[in-house]
């Protein structure tokens, strides 16, 4: 049985007042097939005269009615322990909207706002909308778009980020406590101390039930609010404040689910749908985590091979075996407190926010050696960065109000030994990560969109170290039911988002924000 519901612990009153508001009812390398762009400010031939028969893509524009922005550069960059992009401006603004749409008189939260825009940007030119769902704060992902090749869409349309509601700078929650928190980022393995797998699962489950338990308790009635559909909502009071007919969205990784749930309850309201390494939408949880096992596996193969081939790199002569010994020292007690799940987080989140850049590269691997030779300073010191940008209480019951065909306790076993075998490095994490959602109550599910106002473009990266790469090919059977032709852009790079990565991918975005279709080819290739 499980124990009965019991008080949740509180972090901080400030957190607590914020959490008693929402619930109150208060305000508150190349692809070597297709042809490949070369990044030289085009984005691709023109349109050719077969594609005359196009229709041509619905009209974006700047707002009509625009929020309260403020300068907030330093912060933003403070929050997140990095530097503030040159050149670049960052602002910030708040955005009140109904927690359940279909009350808007009642509930509301705040969902937070970051533009980035440069000097040439035009004033008159439409913003485009990036959510990067639950994998990132959407803040954080426009700091590395703006700091990377990527910024050159800035020079053309600003970039506006909504944090996903729930998070630490929308609205966040507060509903686990201290016990669960650890639980869960570890997949429940306790301490300094190895123990057998049936006793780490069975601990993972009890914290992930208990975890329920608390939250359901403490958003009641709107524990189920927090969705990619409810992410959509928000999107939709966001237009409806600037007074405009379309959004430029822009999804990146599992906010690709948020866009396409967007175009699915607001028809015709997507003027443009760009979807960056997305994840595969409404497939079930055991086919995403093995989709993010695969990815992630060949991210962490990528990462050394980068390295190795870079000078200073000190992986060693196997560097895949060297991060397999860290994670095994995890895995048995015997990294400083650290867990396996907490090593591969630190490791997989430090590569999706840092810049493709040899001196980071070997800065990772030096920490990841170090850990290996005992010193886990380094490494600490990225599990607590990851822990804030991907285990926060928001993110986790957004992802599990999402979830579709939970897996249940007693598969977990084989799914540990059979996707090890796949991927050594990555298997056991995803299959084990099923777990923290399995107590928890779903929404419904959003269901696929059946027809979009414009062909999606697609940016197809192969190395996204957070979700994996295979999601782009699991959306055709969605396009061809919507009967729209993607143009998808493959980039052979590493990272997370390929957009902040390339600035041939930004050239080919900026085209596909125009007023006319991309026209052919329609499979493109970026160079790393």
């Amino acid at each position: 049985m499980r124990p009965p519901p019991r008080p949740r612990a509180r972090l901080s009153a400030t957190l607590c007042a914020i959490v008693a508001v929402v619930v109150s009812g208060c305000a508150i390398g190349p692809d070597t097939g297709p042809d490949v762009v070369t990044g030289d400010g085009g984005g691709g031939a023109p349109p050719s005269s077969s594609s005359s028969a196009t229709p041509e893509p619905p009209m974006i524009e700047a707002p009509k009615t625009d929020l309260t922005w403020t300068e907030c550069a330093r912060d933003t960059a403070t929050r997140y322990g990095v530097t503030a992009p040159a050149g670049v401006t960052v602002e910030c603004a708040e955005l009140d909207t109904p927690i359940d749409p279909d009350r808007p008189t009642a509930t509301t939260l705040t969902v937070a706002l970051t533009r980035a825009r440069v000097a040439d940007t035009p004033a008159d030119a439409a913003p485009v909308v990036l959510t990067a769902g639950t994998d990132v704060p959407s803040s954080r992902a426009l700091l590395l778009l703006a700091r990377g090749p990527g910024r050159s869409l800035l020079t053309q349309h600003p970039v506006v980020a909504v944090d996903r509601r729930g998070t630490p700078t929308s609205s966040p929650l507060d509903c686990m406590t201290r016990f669960e928190r650890s639980a869960l980022a570890t997949n429940g393995l306790a301490g300094n101390a190895s123990m057998p797998q049936s006793e780490r699962i069975d601990r993972l489950a009890r914290a992930a039930a208990s975890a329920s338990d608390g939250c359901n308790e403490t958003l009641s009635p709107n524990q189920l609010d927090f969705g990619a559909a409810f992410a959509a909502a928000d999107l939709e009071a966001l237009r409806i404040k600037w007074g405009v007919a379309h959004l430029a969205l822009l999804g990146l990784g599992e906010g690709s689910d948020v866009v396409l749930a967007y175009a699915a309850d607001y028809a015709g309201r997507a003027g443009r749908i760009i979807l960056d390494t997305p994840t595969p939408f409404d497939a079930n949880a055991r086919d995403r985590a093995a989709v993010r096992a695969t990815g992630v596996q060949a991210a962490l193969r990528t990462f050394v091979q980068q390295c190795e081939a870079a000078a200073g790199c000190s992986l060693g002569d196997d560097g895949m075996a060297t991060i397999g010994d860290v994670l095994a020292m995890g895995r048995t007690g015997r990294l400083g407190g650290l867990s396996d799940t907490e090593a591969l987080n630190a490791i997989t989140a430090s590569l999706a926010v840092s810049p493709n850049d040899p001196q980071d590269l070997a800065t990772l691997a030096r920490s990841i050696v170090a850990a290996q030779q005992g010193d886990v300073g380094a490494l600490t010191a990225a599990v607590g960065v990851a822990d804030e940008l991907r285990t926060t209480d928001g993110q986790l019951v957004s992802r599990c109000n999402d979830v579709t065909g939970p897996v249940g306790q007693n598969e977990i076993p084989g799914l540990v030994d059979a996707w090890t075998k796949q991927n050594p490095l990555a298997g056991a994490d995803s299959a084990l990560s099923l777990l923290r959602c399995n107590a928890w109550a779903t929404a419904s599910a959003t269901n696929p969109p059946s027809a979009l106002p414009v062909d999606p473009l697609i940016l197809a990266g192969a190395n996204d170290p957070i979700n994996g790469g295979g999601g782009a090919d699991t959306l055709n059977a969605l396009f061809i039911k919507a009967g729209v032709s993607p143009t998808t852009v493959t980039w052979e790079g590493l990272g997370y988002s390929v957009l902040a990565r390339s600035s041939c991918a930004a050239d080919v975005v900026a085209t596909y924000l125009g007023d006319q279709p991309l026209g052919a080819p329609g499979q493109r290739g970026c160079p790393v």
